[in-house]
Protein backbone atom coordinates (compact mmCIF):
# COMPACT_ATOMS: atom_id res chain seq x y z
CA UNK A 1 0.00 0.00 0.00
CA UNK A 2 1.23 3.28 -1.10
CA UNK A 3 1.05 6.49 1.02
CA UNK A 4 1.78 4.82 4.37
CA UNK A 5 2.36 7.37 7.51
CA UNK A 6 5.10 8.33 9.00
CA UNK A 7 5.51 6.71 12.28
CA UNK A 8 8.00 7.69 15.54
CA UNK A 9 8.63 5.32 18.13
CA UNK A 10 10.69 6.69 21.10
CA UNK A 11 12.20 4.23 23.37
CA UNK A 12 13.24 5.78 26.98
CA UNK A 13 16.64 3.92 28.65
CA UNK A 14 18.25 3.86 31.46
CA UNK A 15 21.25 1.17 31.93
CA UNK A 16 19.89 -1.21 29.93
CA UNK A 17 22.10 -2.50 28.03
CA UNK A 18 21.76 -6.47 28.55
CA UNK A 19 18.26 -5.58 25.86
CA UNK A 20 18.57 -2.54 24.12
CA UNK A 21 20.25 -4.01 20.99
CA UNK A 22 17.40 -6.40 20.81
CA UNK A 23 14.70 -3.65 21.37
CA UNK A 24 16.31 -1.49 18.31
CA UNK A 25 16.67 -4.22 15.81
CA UNK A 26 12.96 -5.42 16.47
CA UNK A 27 12.10 -2.21 15.11
CA UNK A 28 14.89 -1.36 12.89
CA UNK A 29 15.10 -4.63 11.18
CA UNK A 30 11.55 -4.11 9.71
CA UNK A 31 12.54 -1.36 6.89
CA UNK A 32 9.33 0.56 7.61
CA UNK A 33 9.93 2.89 4.80
CA UNK A 34 8.77 6.06 7.06
CA UNK A 35 10.17 5.85 10.45
CA UNK A 36 11.69 7.35 13.11
CA UNK A 37 13.49 6.12 15.80
CA UNK A 38 14.26 7.98 18.82
CA UNK A 39 16.49 7.13 21.73
CA UNK A 40 16.35 8.98 25.10
CA UNK A 41 19.23 7.65 27.81
CA UNK A 42 19.20 9.14 30.76
CA UNK A 43 23.23 8.79 31.25
CA UNK A 44 23.39 5.20 31.51
CA UNK A 45 26.17 4.06 32.98
CA UNK A 46 26.40 0.42 31.58
CA UNK A 47 27.30 -0.10 27.51
CA UNK A 48 24.19 1.60 26.68
CA UNK A 49 25.89 4.56 24.54
CA UNK A 50 28.12 1.95 22.77
CA UNK A 51 24.79 0.13 22.12
CA UNK A 52 23.31 3.33 20.72
CA UNK A 53 26.07 4.39 19.02
CA UNK A 54 26.03 1.39 16.89
CA UNK A 55 23.34 2.33 15.21
CA UNK A 56 23.02 5.91 14.95
CA UNK A 57 23.43 6.24 11.45
CA UNK A 58 19.77 4.44 11.29
CA UNK A 59 18.44 7.05 14.76
CA UNK A 60 16.63 10.17 13.68
CA UNK A 61 17.43 11.18 16.88
CA UNK A 62 19.25 10.48 20.46
CA UNK A 63 21.05 11.64 23.58
CA UNK A 64 22.28 10.24 26.72
CA UNK A 65 21.55 12.67 29.59
CA UNK A 66 20.52 13.00 33.12
CA UNK A 67 16.82 13.32 33.22
CA UNK A 68 14.05 13.78 35.09
CA UNK A 69 13.06 9.71 34.82
CA UNK A 70 11.30 7.88 32.43
CA UNK A 71 8.05 10.12 31.89
CA UNK A 72 10.52 12.72 31.18
CA UNK A 73 12.24 11.16 28.77
CA UNK A 74 9.24 9.96 26.68
CA UNK A 75 8.22 13.83 26.38
CA UNK A 76 11.64 14.36 25.43
CA UNK A 77 11.50 12.10 22.66
CA UNK A 78 8.28 12.93 21.22
CA UNK A 79 9.60 16.92 21.24
CA UNK A 80 12.20 15.58 18.68
CA UNK A 81 9.07 13.32 16.59
CA UNK A 82 7.48 14.37 13.58
CA UNK A 83 5.65 11.37 12.46
CA UNK A 84 1.28 11.23 12.10
CA UNK A 85 1.15 7.75 13.60
CA UNK A 86 3.39 7.61 17.72
CA UNK A 87 4.18 5.61 19.69
CA UNK A 88 6.75 4.16 23.05
CA UNK A 89 8.63 1.44 23.32
CA UNK A 90 10.66 0.68 26.43
CA UNK A 91 14.57 -0.15 25.95
CA UNK A 92 13.70 -4.20 27.25
CA UNK A 93 10.52 -4.56 25.23
CA UNK A 94 10.18 -5.52 21.69
CA UNK A 95 8.18 -5.36 18.44
CA UNK A 96 7.15 -8.66 16.59
CA UNK A 97 8.42 -8.73 12.96
CA UNK A 98 6.24 -7.03 10.17
CA UNK A 99 3.56 -4.88 12.42
CA UNK A 100 5.76 -1.59 11.79
CA UNK A 101 3.87 -2.06 7.98
CA UNK A 102 0.45 -3.34 9.61
CA UNK A 103 -0.38 -0.47 11.73
CA UNK A 104 0.87 1.87 8.94
CA UNK A 105 -1.04 -0.04 6.47
CA UNK A 106 -4.54 -0.02 9.20
CA UNK A 107 -3.97 3.87 10.18
CA UNK A 108 -3.98 4.74 6.03
CA UNK A 109 -7.06 2.41 5.49
CA UNK A 110 -9.10 3.74 8.30
CA UNK A 111 -8.46 7.30 8.91
CA UNK A 112 -11.31 6.85 11.45
CA UNK A 113 -9.40 4.85 13.82
CA UNK A 114 -7.28 7.58 16.32
CA UNK A 115 -5.62 4.52 18.21
CA UNK A 116 -4.84 0.73 18.71
CA UNK A 117 -3.71 -1.77 20.75
CA UNK A 118 -3.43 -5.74 20.59
CA UNK A 119 -3.55 -8.48 22.70
CA UNK A 120 -0.31 -8.47 25.22
CA UNK A 121 1.93 -11.46 25.00
CA UNK A 122 5.42 -12.09 27.74
CA UNK A 123 8.73 -12.47 26.97
CA UNK A 124 11.29 -14.09 28.99
CA UNK A 125 14.57 -12.73 29.83
CA UNK A 126 16.05 -14.20 26.37
CA UNK A 127 13.29 -12.43 24.57
CA UNK A 128 11.36 -15.56 23.71
CA UNK A 129 7.71 -15.34 24.06
CA UNK A 130 6.42 -17.51 26.79
CA UNK A 131 2.30 -16.25 26.97
CA UNK A 132 0.26 -14.83 24.44
CA UNK A 133 -3.13 -13.40 26.05
CA UNK A 134 -6.14 -11.88 24.43
CA UNK A 135 -7.44 -8.64 24.96
CA UNK A 136 -10.57 -7.98 27.14
CA UNK A 137 -12.76 -5.98 24.79
CA UNK A 138 -11.88 -2.07 25.42
CA UNK A 139 -14.97 -0.23 26.44
CA UNK A 140 -14.08 3.68 26.26
CA UNK A 141 -15.90 4.83 29.51
CA UNK A 142 -14.52 1.64 31.32
CA UNK A 143 -10.64 3.20 30.29
CA UNK A 144 -11.62 6.87 31.25
CA UNK A 145 -13.05 5.57 34.67
CA UNK A 146 -9.12 3.19 35.37
CA UNK A 147 -10.65 -0.07 34.99
CA UNK A 148 -8.26 -1.46 32.83
CA UNK A 149 -5.37 -2.49 34.88
CA UNK A 150 -4.20 -6.15 36.43
CA UNK A 151 -6.94 -6.73 39.00
CA UNK A 152 -9.61 -5.48 36.88
CA UNK A 153 -9.86 -6.31 33.61
CA UNK A 154 -6.54 -6.55 32.38
CA UNK A 155 -3.34 -3.91 31.05
CA UNK A 156 -3.71 -1.76 27.69
CA UNK A 157 -0.37 -3.30 26.60
CA UNK A 158 1.81 0.07 26.06
CA UNK A 159 4.21 -1.51 24.46
CA UNK A 160 1.54 -2.72 21.73
CA UNK A 161 -0.44 1.06 21.26
CA UNK A 162 0.10 3.50 18.74
CA UNK A 163 -1.87 6.29 18.27
CA UNK A 164 -2.32 9.30 15.61
CA UNK A 165 -0.85 12.33 16.68
CA UNK A 166 -3.66 14.46 16.81
CA UNK A 167 -5.32 12.94 19.80
CA UNK A 168 -1.97 13.01 21.42
CA UNK A 169 -2.34 16.75 20.85
CA UNK A 170 -6.08 16.97 21.94
CA UNK A 171 -4.84 14.80 25.03
CA UNK A 172 -2.55 17.25 26.11
CA UNK A 173 0.42 16.07 24.01
CA UNK A 174 2.57 15.01 27.10
CA UNK A 175 2.82 11.95 29.55
CA UNK A 176 2.70 13.05 33.57
CA UNK A 177 5.87 13.59 34.44
CA UNK A 178 4.56 13.44 38.27
CA UNK A 179 4.19 9.28 37.16
CA UNK A 180 6.87 6.92 38.03
CA UNK A 181 4.46 3.62 36.89
CA UNK A 182 1.56 4.74 35.75
CA UNK A 183 2.23 7.16 32.83
CA UNK A 184 0.59 4.78 30.31
CA UNK A 185 -2.55 4.31 32.66
CA UNK A 186 -3.22 8.09 33.31
CA UNK A 187 -2.52 8.82 29.16
CA UNK A 188 -4.98 6.15 28.29
CA UNK A 189 -7.61 7.58 30.33
CA UNK A 190 -7.10 11.26 28.46
CA UNK A 191 -6.80 9.06 25.29
CA UNK A 192 -10.42 7.45 26.12
CA UNK A 193 -12.30 11.30 26.47
CA UNK A 194 -11.63 11.40 22.22
CA UNK A 195 -11.81 8.70 20.84
CA UNK A 196 -12.84 4.58 21.07
CA UNK A 197 -9.70 2.27 21.27
CA UNK A 198 -9.81 -0.24 18.88
CA UNK A 199 -8.15 -3.73 19.65
CA UNK A 200 -5.97 -5.60 16.86
CA UNK A 201 -6.80 -9.42 17.46
CA UNK A 202 -3.15 -10.76 17.51
CA UNK A 203 0.04 -9.63 19.59
CA UNK A 204 2.37 -6.60 18.06
CA UNK A 205 4.68 -6.59 21.06
CA UNK A 206 5.99 -8.35 23.83
CA UNK A 207 7.00 -7.33 26.90
CA UNK A 208 9.62 -8.79 29.28
CA UNK A 209 9.46 -10.51 31.82
CA UNK A 210 12.25 -9.50 34.46
CA UNK A 211 13.96 -8.88 37.93
CA UNK A 212 14.95 -5.72 37.36
CA UNK A 213 11.55 -4.23 35.38
CA UNK A 214 9.56 -1.09 37.38
CA UNK A 215 6.44 -3.14 37.08
CA UNK A 216 8.11 -5.96 39.37
CA UNK A 217 7.32 -3.25 42.12
CA UNK A 218 3.74 -3.63 41.52
CA UNK A 219 2.59 -2.45 44.84
CA UNK A 220 4.08 0.63 44.28
CA UNK A 221 2.42 0.89 40.65
CA UNK A 222 -1.49 0.10 42.14
CA UNK A 223 -0.89 2.45 44.65
CA UNK A 224 0.09 5.66 42.59
CA UNK A 225 -2.93 4.51 39.61
CA UNK A 226 -4.91 4.86 43.24
CA UNK A 227 -6.41 1.00 42.95
CA UNK A 228 -7.24 -0.22 46.20
CA UNK A 229 -7.45 -3.81 45.51
CA UNK A 230 -6.28 -6.42 46.91
CA UNK A 231 -3.83 -8.97 45.00
CA UNK A 232 -6.06 -11.53 45.81
CA UNK A 233 -8.82 -9.81 44.06
CA UNK A 234 -7.67 -11.14 40.78
CA UNK A 235 -9.49 -14.93 42.16
CA UNK A 236 -13.01 -13.16 41.58
CA UNK A 237 -11.72 -10.82 38.55
CA UNK A 238 -9.78 -13.04 36.39
CA UNK A 239 -12.73 -15.53 35.67
CA UNK A 240 -15.18 -12.22 35.70
CA UNK A 241 -12.34 -10.87 32.94
CA UNK A 242 -12.57 -14.20 30.83
CA UNK A 243 -16.55 -13.87 30.52
CA UNK A 244 -16.25 -10.22 29.94
CA UNK A 245 -13.76 -11.01 27.28
CA UNK A 246 -16.07 -13.77 25.54
CA UNK A 247 -19.18 -12.10 25.61
CA UNK A 248 -17.58 -8.38 24.85
CA UNK A 249 -16.07 -9.13 21.79
CA UNK A 250 -19.08 -8.92 19.38
CA UNK A 251 -19.72 -5.30 20.37
CA UNK A 252 -16.70 -4.37 20.69
CA UNK A 253 -13.89 -1.93 18.01
CA UNK A 254 -11.45 -4.51 16.67
CA UNK A 255 -9.90 -5.66 13.76
CA UNK A 256 -9.58 -9.51 12.46
CA UNK A 257 -7.39 -10.82 9.58
CA UNK A 258 -9.55 -11.92 6.27
CA UNK A 259 -7.06 -14.42 5.08
CA UNK A 260 -8.99 -14.56 1.68
CA UNK A 261 -8.32 -10.30 0.73
CA UNK A 262 -5.14 -10.54 3.00
CA UNK A 263 -6.44 -7.31 4.59
CA UNK A 264 -6.91 -6.05 8.03
CA UNK A 265 -11.28 -5.58 8.86
CA UNK A 266 -12.19 -2.87 10.86
CA UNK A 267 -15.53 -4.33 13.11
CA UNK A 268 -16.70 -1.19 14.85
CA UNK A 269 -17.97 -0.80 18.02
CA UNK A 270 -22.04 -0.27 18.94
CA UNK A 271 -21.12 3.15 20.15
CA UNK A 272 -18.16 3.98 18.18
CA UNK A 273 -17.36 7.88 16.99
CA UNK A 274 -14.66 8.24 14.88
CA UNK A 275 -12.02 9.99 16.93
CA UNK A 276 -14.06 12.41 18.25
CA UNK A 277 -15.87 13.19 21.65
Amino acid sequence: MSGLPRISLVTPSMNQAAFLEQTLRSVLEQQYPQLEVIVIDGGSSDASVDVIRRYESRLSYWISEPDGGQAAAINKGFAHSTGEILGWLNSDDMLFPGILHMVGEIFSRYPEIAWITSWGAHLDYTGKVTRVTPSPGTVRSLIQRGWYHGRMLGFIRQESTFWRRDLWQRAGGFVDETKTYGMDFDLWKRFAAYADLVTVQMPLGGFRVHAHQKTAQLDRYYREIGVTLPQQARLITLPARLIFTLFSTPFVSRLTHDKGRNEWQFHRGIDFQPGIR
